[in-house]
């Protein structure tokens, strides 16, 4: 019987993934009944089967990481699943703090741990999921009873592109119950540089999906708050983008205009 299940959606992401995975190798143990699923949207190369026979490789449905993050939860044997992205690096203690957790007396059902940046942001258009005190529940670090998961339909995948997925499932876990957070759950994430109006669209798709589903009933309360934040959010890019002295600009209007555009969605 597995009792953890460790799963890693990937794609075209081979050398951060292999470091993932080096990272993970010594914190396994025999004794508590640990597997680990790559589930990849892309080719999984000889190299990979080969340097890492201990791993479950399954192909992906080339969907998008929603739909490939809930396919392989079907797979999993573990009654516990543990989420973690293919280029997180997780820290030594990271399996263990998760492990604990799940065992600790009081009813737990899921889990999110402390995901930080590596190294220093250096320009505004540079992004990453960081959660340092809980309360976000970001798909790259986080755990949950398998049949809590699959209840809740795991992520919606008709997202048309992974924005807002994740703040979508923690939305409806909390309708059942609380999320503890893990501080000792530790991984860093790396920042990525985001494509100026790069699936432009399809961002605002999402964001219209999410409005769709939670303000259908109440579309005056929605226009009200996504003024709200166009109007705040203004002063504040203008901060950091002086910050960063201006490096990345084009992503500062791509955000601007996002926000204006999704007041009217």
């Amino acid at each position: 019987m597995i009792n953890y299940s460790i799963i890693i959606p990937t794609f075209r992401r081979e050398k951060e993934l292999i470091n993932c995975l080096e990272l993970l190798y010594p914190q396994l143990s025999e004794n508590l009944r640990i597997e680990i699923i790559v589930s990849s949207d892309d080719t999984i190369s000889d190299n990979l089967l080969e340097k890492f026979n201990w791993v479950t490789f399954l192909n992906g449905p080339s969907k998008g990481p929603a739909a490939n993050r809930n396919s392989a939860a079907k797979n999993a044997k573990g009654t516990w699943l543990f989420f973690i992205d293919d280029d997180c690096l997780p820290h030594s203690n990271w399996l263990n703090e998760a492990i604990v957790a799940t065992n600790e007396e009081q009813e737990i059902y899921c889990i999110e741990g402390k995901t930080l940046a590596i190294g220093e942001k250096k320009s505004f258009d540079e992004v990453a999921p960081i959660n340092e005190n809980g309360g976000k529940l970001w798909s790259c670090n986080f755990g949950i009873k398998k049949d809590i998961f699959l209840e809740l339909g795991g992520f919606d995948e008709q997202f048309p592109i992974a924005t807002m997925e994740d703040i979508d499932f923690k939305i409806r876990y909390e309708r059942i119950g609380e999320i503890k957070f893990v501080r000792g759950m530790l991984v860093y994430h790396p920042w990525r540089r985001k494509k100026a109006f790069g699936s432009f669209n399809q961002r605002l798709l999402s964001q219209k999906r999410f409005k769709n589903k939670y303000y259908n009933e109440s579309i005056l309360k929605f226009r009200i708050q996504r003024i709200c934040i166009f109007i705040n959010s203004i002063p504040i890019n203008i901060i950091q983008l002086f910050k960063y002295q201006g490096r990345g600009f084009a992503f500062f209007i791509d955000k601007t205009i996002m926000n204006f555009c999704m007041i009217f969605i």
